[in-house]
């Protein structure tokens, strides 16, 4: 059975689930741009740099980590040059600095996290369309066996049956890998965001120390 049969017997609603994921391809192709783009699977120097700020090398963990453009080692350096540009930082600047990088850490959070949302959104209403269209689909078999009277086929009902079975399978079968990669997608967020975290708490402990 062809992609045109699939999509004549499934009707409007696989039409409509054809778009979505055609959709949701777009934005995990994008999203996997960004990612590859600023290198946020690579962030071998940052816990060398770390180490190395902890071994007071301070200037050299920070050249090492600004060369990178990893979004971690991006916070992780900013953190690094404020408390290199304020040798002796006090309370009050310390606390500014805090605020600093706790607003940058959020913004790159916030737009990493961009577009996940709607990929959510459609692995949450895919299978509902699924399951409307099935209904639908069922209605009408019903309706083909109260119109054939006391000459009613089994056949039709059977066939009515498994032809409305499609968009079910059809709304799943969108909703399962978008489910997937989009919690891939919150995993790698998360971890940006407890890599910044111990990292700026174990530099600013150290610059403390």
């Amino acid at each position: 059975m062809g992609i045109n049969s699939l999509l004549d017997l499934g009707g409007p609603v696989v039409y409509i689930l054809l778009l979505l994921s055609v959709y949701a391809l777009a934005v995990i192709l994008y999203k996997l741009h960004v990612f590859y783009k600023v290198e946020f699977f690579n962030n071998k120097n940052l816990s060398e740099s770390i180490d190395l700020w902890m071994s007071d090398k301070k200037k050299e963990a920070y050249d090492q980590l600004n060369e990178t453009q990893n979004p971690e080692s991006e916070v992780i350096s900013f953190t690094m040059y404020q408390l290199l540009k304020h040798k002796n930082i006090s309370q009050k600047v310390e606390s500014d600095v805090r605020e600093e990088i706790s607003r940058l850490s959020e913004e790159r959070i916030d737009y990493y996290s961009s577009k996940l949302d709607s990929l959510q959104v459609i692995a949450a209403i895919a299978p509902l369309l699924g399951l409307l269209g099935t209904v639908f689909g069922m209605i009408e078999a019903f309706q083909q066996m109260e119109s054939a009277g006391k000459s009613v086929d089994p056949s039709i009902l059977s066939g009515g049956i498994w032809e409305a079975l499609l968009t079910t399978a059809a709304g799943l079968s969108v909703a399962i890998p978008i489910v997937v990669v989009e919690s891939y997608f919150r995993s790698l967020i998360n971890k940006f965001k407890r890599n910044v975290e111990n990292g700026v708490t174990k530099i600013l402990t150290a610059n403390i120390g």
